[in-house]
């Protein structure tokens, strides 16, 4: 390679053109794939785009599936940019996928769609998944969701302080502290394991209140605790001012979602599910990179329409832009992660006979994938994590007993990626 004058390769040069180009939105990923996208750093694709196989364009055809119907949630934190992104960069086109995106606001209209094949792809929390186990619907759960903030929250003038301990006994409020939850919810969920853990009583310190997330956004007069999820902590802390934090959820319940798909495309058309998880991958990156760029076509989108613009940033910024690209990945048992803690979690649902039977390893063994997503890393240069990238490094937590230490995106703030131990030593061929 001859040398230029100022001691530059043409190499380098091309090197610095394409990343020049990259910046500005230009594909240049299929040009000079040996550069920096070779390690997926740059957020560019590993070179040609695998297209699926007529074959399995022909069997989705014939079970109705063309084209591919793919559900998500554009409210929910992490798979609403995400999902955004796979679609307005056409990623599944670019893999030879004709592809609808549907959105559905909550588990319930994910799986009354996607029960009877209407929809083949997914998004819903750890609840949701367990209907479809339930029903013996065949799924793949093929990326996770994780640990997005929840948290127990008062009035910003509310006597309670100090956690979910001041409760006990009703010695601040002098009456059982009315707690305004979600019945059958992640955010009842926690308030069953905070109330196991701390040995407080229903009735004597805390009373259940059943309401919808719409209505304990507002705050209303009379409650005293409720519980939420992201990115409705955000806006209830930071935007709307109306309420302020007593204590996790985190502390006593490890949330976690799963993007899953119809258990039947692993025989066959195994290569959409491949796709999917490697598209999924790709906008991850792509959003890391590009947070600004990203962020202002998210937030112009019909289905932001009416959300404050610092609401999608933040929750954007905590769940996407900041933590390491693989914090999806579906462990089966790694520090706990995710069968124990998700059978000991439901085993607490089924004591207070909001599920209607306890549920196995094995249970959640039959639907979790992790192969797909390996696979993804893997043309991306990028090992699999040996532990869940949402806890520190120094977690000394142990998943299945509460309460927990400190974790999760909220709490560790912007992830540096590579970090020794993230890329593979030798990519594979």
């Amino acid at each position: 390679m001859p040398i230029e004058k100022d001691g530059k390769s043409r190499r380098d040069f091309l090197c610095q053109s394409l990343a020049v180009a990259g910046a500005l939105g230009l594909n240049s990923a299929h040009a000079f794939p040996q550069a920096k996208a070779a390690a997926g750093i740059d957020g560019q694709w590993p070179g040609p785009y695998q297209q699926v196989s007529p074959e399995s364009v022909q069997w989705l055809k014939s079970k109705g599936w063309w084209p591919l119907q793919v559900a998500w949630n554009p409210m929910w934190s992490d798979g609403n940019v995400v999902l955004f992104v796979m679609r307005q960069q056409k990623l599944l086109e670019k893999r030879g996928i004709d592809v609808q995106y549907p959105s559905l606001l909550t588990a319930g209209l994910m799986n009354e769609v996607f029960i009877p094949g209407r929809v083949q792809i997914a998004q819903a929390g750890s609840l949701g998944l367990l209907r479809l186990i339930d029903l013996k619907i065949p799924t793949a759960a093929l990326c996770t969701y994780p640990a997005q903030r929840q948290a127990f929250l008062v009035a910003p003038d509310s006597p309670l302080k100090g956690g979910m301990i001041a409760l006990k006994d009703a010695k601040v409020l002098g009456r059982p502290a009315i707690c305004g939850i979600t019945i059958g919810s992640t955010n009842h969920l926690g308030l069953l394991i905070a109330a196991r853990v701390l040995g407080l009583s229903e009735g004597k310190d805390y009373i259940i209140k059943n309401m919808g997330p719409a209505e304990i956004i507002s705050m209303p007069k009379g409650i005293d605790v409720t519980a939420i999820w992201e990115p409705n902590v955000i806006s209830m802390t930071e935007v709307r001012k109306n309420a302020r934090i007593l204590e996790l959820v985190d502390t006593y319940e490890v949330f976690n979602g799963y993007s899953y798909a119809r258990g039947e495309m692993e025989q066959g058309a195994p290569d959409v599910l491949q796709a999917y998880t490697d598209a999924f991958v790709e906008a991850r990156m792509i959003a890391r990179n590009n947070p600004e760029q990203m962020l202002q076509a998210f937030a112009a989108d019909p289905s932001q329409r009416g959300r404050d613009f610092e609401l999608i940033k933040k929750d954007a910024q905590t769940y996407v832009f900041n933590p390491k690209p693989t914090i999806n990945y579906p462990f089966e048992n790694t520090l706990g992660f995710w069968i124990p803690v998700e059978t000991y979690q439901a085993g607490i649902m089924a004591d207070a006979h909001v599920l209607q039977r306890r549920y196995t390893d094995a249970d959640f063994l039959s639907v979790l994938r992790g192969k797909y997503l390996a696979s993804s890393y893997a043309k991306f240069g990028w090992a699999v994590p040996k532990t869940p990238t949402f806890l520190p490094a120094n977690w000394s937590g142990e998943a299945g007993k509460p309460p927990y230490p400190p974790y999760g995106p909220a709490f560790l703030g912007k992830q540096t990626f590579p970090e020794p131990g993230d890329l593979l030593k030798q990519r594979p061929a």
